[in-house]
């Protein structure tokens, strides 16, 4: 049916309140609305709300008047009675989803709305990064992944430059043969901001359905609904799909389009290999010369005849990581008259302070943040290890727990990129990650705590390094003075193999825990005296 106003032209479907940004946006979509209804009469609206209250169960006192009906569709109100305006709403078009829509904007307008449910999507790609360099291999597969569609899963630690490769290749594919459609949204997987939950995939599903042209009113409201309407939409075309910042599977699944001919760019601080089938890229930090070649593209005023060694101390010093050395380009621009020396030497400074960057941490910190507390803990003692690496033996020992627990929140905490696996079953830090974590340590562990967390994980190297010499030299088990077994275990070492490979796993952290603990008291202890007939080795002749 097509409704006729003298004032607003021919109306063929109710308007939509979803594009009601404000209070006057409301109160004009309300006019409009009685305008399709076919103009009742305040007196007849009126009548029909009274009803509606009165069958459930309101009232007489609570029933409302004509002037106060009339007074919903006054221009240049300052408030509306959302129960009221919907009880209108519901008079004029008795459709529960048209009615739902209505009550779900006037709680939007009045900030009553959950975050969750509130998400701008865009249909265009935001602007290409200014100074992109390296990936070459990362964007060699997203082109093969191009040719035929499909989802390619960009992962990696906060800062290391996802949503920068994703919007990139984007713009590079699309300038080569433009897509049909463009899809954009921030799915917020990992915010600082309470406020700004992860977005839900039902709210994401409506906006990127009214950019694909369905109208409000016609949206279903089930989230699987939504999303078949979505892939019917996009069968046989070819579009671009950007899920950026996601948080689980679960949230990503609802929006991946069925279309062949369809590219979806994922990407997420998280691994997510059971997104299947889909390209999986793993993203690291830079490599030196890729570090190098950003910097120097990115300021090459400032490089230009400057100390050959002070850009790559710069790269080295923000752990060739792209997010800290965008923001160590905008210092660089931001202070006129300072040479790459210069901006080296703060660097170095604030590395032996062991501060970072503003912008790094709170990048960190939107990961660290979303850990459970067990993870939390666990990156926080890690923190304190005075090694390159370690083991889930070691973990266990700082966390005081056993070694499977250990295992388990390690290997959770790699897959939130906040650990790097350097060898089968070793772990260590970027240094960018451990700086932040020694500082999360110094904030919320007690002292008492990290030198009790320190103190197990010494006992534990010096109780396998004895279980290792023992195997390794069993002549000389007279002699040497018992050493207690640590609360934690230990690894299995049943022969001089298991032994030496040990040993050469931890040489480098036996050093450093026998220098950390010769120097600071409080791990100092007096060991025990040999019994008096124990052998004494022969004196060096």
């Amino acid at each position: 049916m097509i409704r006729k106003s003298n004032q607003c032209g021919w109306f063929a479907t109710p308007p939509d309140p979803a594009r009601a940004g404000n209070l006057a946006d409301v109160v004009e979509r309300l006019r409009r609305l009685k305008v399709w209804a076919g103009s009742p009469s305040y007196e007849t609206i009126k009548d029909r709300v009274n009803t509606a209250w009165a069958a459930a169960g309101r009232p007489a006192d609570e029933l409302v008047c004509k002037s106060t009906v009339a007074y919903c569709f006054r221009p240049g109100r300052q408030r509306l009675d959302t129960d009221l305006v919907v009880a209108v709403v519901e008079a004029l078009h008795p459709d529960t989803g048209y009615v739902s829509q209505w009550r779900q904007v006037l709680r939007v307008i009045g900030g009553e709305i959950e975050a969750v449910s509130q998400v701008r999507v865009q249909g265009d790609l935001p602007q290409d990064p200014p100074a992109f360099a390296g990936r070459d291999r990362e964007l060699d597969r997203i082109r093969d992944a191009a040719r035929t569609g499909g989802t390619v899963v960009i992962e990696g630690m906060a800062g290391v430059g996802k949503t920068q490769l994703a919007v990139h290749a984007g713009h590079v594919l699309h300038q080569r043969q433009p897509f049909e459609q463009v899809l954009f949204v921030n799915l917020r997987g990992f915010d600082t901001d309470p406020a700004q939950p992860p977005a839900d995939p039902a709210a994401v599903l409506d906006g990127f359905l009214r950019l694909l042209g369905m109208p409000g009113q016609r949206i279903p409201h089930g989230l699987a609904a939504r999303a078949a309407a979505y892939r019917a939409r996009l069968a046989g075309s070819r579009a671009l799909v950007v899920l950026d910042n996601a948080a689980t599977i679960e949230q990503i699944r609802p929006l991946l389009p069925a279309a062949p001919g369809c590219l979806v760019l994922v990407t997420s601080r998280r691994t997510l290999g059971e997104l299947r089938p889909a390209v999986h890229l793993a993203m690291d930090a830079f490599a030196p010369d890729e570090a190098l070649a950003f910097l120097l593209e990115a300021v090459p005023e400032v490089a230009a005849g400057t100390d050959p060694g002070a850009a790559a101390r710069i790269a080295r010093r923000c752990g060739h990581l792209p997010l800290a050395l965008s923001l160590i380009t905008g210092h660089v621009r931001g202070t006129p008259g300072w040479t790459l020396t210069d901006h080296a030497d703060r660097l170095d400074e604030r590395h032996r302070d062991r501060r970072l960057d503003t912008g790094v941490e709170l990048a960190l910190h939107q990961s660290y943040q979303h850990l459970p507390a067990a993870q939390r803990r666990l990156l926080r003692l890690l923190a304190l290890h005075p090694g390159h690496d370690f083991d889930a033996y070691a973990a266990a020992a700082l966390a005081d727990t056993d070694v499977a627990t250990a295992q388990t929140l390690v290997s959770s905490l790699r897959g939130d990129y906040l650990l790097e696996q350097t060898a089968p079953g070793r772990y260590t830090f970027h240094d960018l990650v451990r700086a932040y974590a020694t500082t999360r340590a110094g904030d919320e562990e007690r002292p008492s705590d990290r030198r009790a967390a320190l103190t197990r994980l010494f006992d534990y190297y010096l109780a396998t390094a004895a279980a290792a010499v023992r195997i390794l030299y069993p002549a000389l088990a007279g002699w040497r003075p018992a050493i207690a077994a640590p609360v934690t275990r230990v690894p299995p070492m049943t022969d001089r193999r298991a032994a030496l490979a040990w040993l050469n796993a931890e040489r480098a952290t036996l050093v450093a825990v026998a220098g950390r603990s010769a120097t600071a008291s409080e791990f100092v202890r007096t060991p025990p005296s040999p019994p008096d007939s124990a052998p004494r080795l022969p004196a060096e002749k």
